[in-house]
């Protein structure tokens, strides 16, 4: 787990002396990522430079330094992540001639990558994003995981001008070509809806991320190439059921974590009270023993702490359980890092707890894993759950299934959830993943336009039956709940120089949790119910929690009391950021609505201070929107 960064110029001009220093500053914005090493290489002809810092995980010593330049010299590679099955592709080019130098999975990658050029990408099972450039033809590839579990980020001055890329979006506004642009508008609208920004997209003009399972061919004299190598599939037909499904599960799921359990560093897990963590945990455990170490944090008297069920967790699967209570002061005092991890503008607040897990963690381990993706890939939201419990109805016109939800709430018929009332499944489902709603956006920024046309995760084709909403419930939380997730794990771990690794988003788990029926995965309206049966067979069944809760903090209750002068500071005292967009007074009146109690205005007021944190901790205050 590191920091790329770099420069490609289509017309040489890397060559010159900003450049360097660019991409040197491009490297110092990311020393958290990468505390153990730094890296440059440039290339002699003037078309790249890169930068690197090393959060050393696998073969740590001098021969795992990056970036790394292939043993015939015609390459060179750049890897923030892991490759889990490098290994494998290891024998594979050992059998083809290749001799190598170090134990890393980078070096295997860069081989891959000479011996079968882009067509290996589609092979690798890990989370990664990587930059390959190859001297001769000078060529850079950029890729990306298939899950977006690592980001990746670049800004495109001009067409074919040349590429600026990074792990982090601030490295983009270090740069010799300057300012990338002003806001775009489309951007800023998408961001205060869903308080993060989904790939492709980037605030500033000219920027952009590189999407999940997609890579970037940029070459002199040619427009930028990106393509998709991989995608969740929308529409599928599932083969495996009942208990078959179960012991298919359990076995991918010990491979996956016996893959990403390789490291040459301290190996620990995050445990909550929950599902997922404590099945990873589970079968973490099984190949391990009782040394393996568990983290977690409480909060002590607030409503949400699971703390202690995550107790009763370590002490039946017999792990190293370590718990850190967090006081309101430890907690509030970390706000300041959070805004110093936040790279780009992200409300998400539970980067906070997850936060303290990393740090609380980083004491011990540098390698930690978590229980992510669980929720997108086996139905574990109420979302779907409230979308299915309608779902036949969505073939009647709109004003049939509102007067069918009055009869409901009359008692004159059966109860439906509120999603019979959009006006189809992705309405609902962008409603319900916004903070900031329609109504209160209009009022807050009464001049701002739509999200961007080619905005299209939400669209849904049409009504064809109970299975397809499935399918789309879980493809739309694969590529949008899930993207804001692994964007807060990243910033957080990152920040606390801990890799934190996703054995239930391993491309064979991914591929086998298709395989398993919907309706199986929310039988009798519970959730994830593949997850929990398995996770039965390592703890008495009626000690798993029913209720998702999470690691949390009362956000809320926080703004009214003290946090109220940081409110008060960031979004009263001084220019708002872009200037000319917000209404100081309907923000005024949104602002008084919730310190009075009246309206919980909790996401949307957070969502509104992370935009100006980074905007003054960047120096854009003041700048005007496109």
């Amino acid at each position: 787990m590191c920091g790329i960064a770099g420069i490609w110029s289509g017309d040489g001009a890397a060559a010159r002396p900003e450049f360097a220093d660019a991409v040197r500053r491009m490297t110092r914005a990311m020393t958290r990522r990468g505390p153990d090493d730094e890296g440059h290489w440039r290339d002699p002809s003037g078309h790249a430079i890169f930068g690197f810092r090393r959060l050393a995980i696998i073969d740590p010593t001098p021969a795992g330094h990056q970036p790394m330049i292939s043993a015939d010299g015609r390459s060179v590679v750049m890897l923030n992540g892991e490759i889990y099955n490098f290994q494998e592709l290891g024998r594979e080019l050992e059998g083809r001639g290749v001799v190598f130098r170090s134990r890393s999975d980078t070096e295997v990658l860069l081989e891959a990558l000479n011996a079968f050029g882009t067509d290996v990408i589609s092979r690798l099972n890990g989370m990664f994003a990587f930059a390959w450039y190859r001297l001769t033809e000078r060529t850079l590839v950029l890729a990306r995981d298939h899950a977006g579990i690592k980001p990746l980020y670049y800004f495109e001055p001009s067409p074919g001008q040349g590429l600026a890329f990074g792990s982090q979006f601030d490295v983009l506004l270090q740069t010799p070509w300057g300012d990338p642009g002003p806001v775009r508008e489309d951007v800023l609208a998408l961001y205060l809806r869903l308080h993060h920004i989904p790939p492709p997209f980037g605030l500033l003009a000219r920027t952009a991320q590189l999407e999940p399972g997609h890579f970037l061919r940029a070459r002199p004299g040619a427009p930028v190439e990106r393509r998709r190598w991989w995608e969740l599939p929308r529409h599928v037909e599932p083969d495996a059921r009942g208990g078959a499904a179960v012991e298919a599960l359990g076995e991918v799921l010990d491979r996956a974590v016996r893959r990403q359990r390789i490291a040459d560093v301290p190996l620990g897990v995050f445990l909550s009270g929950g599902v997922d963590s404590p099945l990873v945990t589970a079968v973490a455990r099984g190949q391990t023993g009782p040394e393996l170490k568990a983290f977690t944090i409480g909060s002590p008297g607030w409503s949400q702490d699971e703390s202690a069920d995550a107790a009763g967790y370590g002490k039946r699967l017999g792990v190293d359980f370590r718990l850190h209570p967090v006081s309101g002061d430890e907690a509030l005092a970390t706000i300041a890092s959070v805004q110093q991890a936040q790279h780009e503008p992200f409300a998400d607040f539970s980067i906070l707890p997850t936060m303290l897990v990393s740090r609380f963690a980083r004491r011990e381990v540098t390698v930690a894993l978590s229980g992510d993706g669980g929720d997108e890939l086996f139905f574990g939201y109420e979302r779907p759950l409230s979308l299915l419990h309608s779902g036949s109805l969505f073939r009647w016109p709109r004003p049939l299934r509102v007067a069918a939800y009055g009869a409901g709430r009359l008692g004159i018929g059966p109860r439906r959830s509120d999603a019979i009332v959009a006006r189809d499944p992705g309405d609902y489902y962008f409603e319900v993943n916004s903070r900031l709603k329609r109504e209160d956006l209009r009022l807050l920024a009464p001049g701002l336009g739509a999200p961007p046309s080619d905005f299209r995760l939400y669209d849904f084709e049409g009504f064809r039956g109970r299975r397809d909403l499935a399918n789309f419930s879980r493809h739309v939380e694969f590529y949008g709940q899930l993207q804001r997730g692994l964007k807060k794990v990243d910033m957080a771990s990152m920040h606390e120089s801990l890799e934190v690794r996703v054995p239930l988003l391993d491309r064979e788990v991914i591929e086998l949790s298709l395989r398993i029926d919907p309706f199986a995965c929310m039988r009798d309206g519970t959730r994830k119910a593949p997850l929990r049966e398995l996770l039965g067979r390592f703890v008495p069944p009626d000690t798993i929690p029913k209720l998702k809760r999470g690691f949390a903090v009362p956000l809320g209750d926080w703004l009214r009391g003290p946090l109220r002068p940081l409110v008060e500071q960031t979004l009263f005292s001084g220019d708002l950021y872009p200037s000319g967009v917000f209404d100081r007074g309907a923000l005024r009146a949104y602002w008084d609505s919730h310190r009075r109690g009246e309206r919980d205005c909790k996401w949307g007021i957070w969502t509104l201070m992370a935009l100006q944190w980074w905007a003054r901790a960047y120096g854009r205050a003041v700048a005007a929107a496109a």
